[in-house]
């Protein structure tokens, strides 16, 4: 992937991730003897979910007939094949 022919949408988007990971190996350094693997799945939780509503938002904001289709707590259709 060439990073410099990124759109700025995915840009924002990437440097969000980067920062996710970051916070990440900082949770992972900083744990506890033992509880490595619940302070990361808790920075993820804080982190991560954050990221992945930043895409979605993303997304759906760079398609205007994305809102027209429905209520977004509405139930998704499984993905096309």
């Amino acid at each position: 992937m060439d990073l410099s022919k990124l759109s700025d949408r995915e840009r924002v988007i990437a440097e969000q991730a980067v920062e996710t990971l970051r916070a990440l190996d900082r949770a992972a350094d900083a744990a506890p003897h033992g509880q490595g693997l619940a302070c990361m799945e808790a920075c993820i939780h804080d982190k991560g979910f954050g990221l992945i509503r930043a895409i979605l938002t993303s997304t759906a904001s760079a398609r205007s007939e994305a809102q027209k289709k429905g209520p977004a707590s509405g139930l998704v259709p499984a993905a096309a094949r």
